[in-house]
């Protein structure tokens, strides 16, 4: 972004997204 790479917060950040949509959209829909 900005002509910056991505340091290990920013893939951080992304993971703890990707796994926070990932537990939202593979829970049991009955929890």
């Amino acid at each position: 972004v900005e002509g910056l790479r991505p340091d290990r917060w920013d893939l951080g950040g992304a993971a703890i997204c990707i796994v926070g949509a990932s537990v939202i959209l593979l829970a049991p829909r009955g929890a």
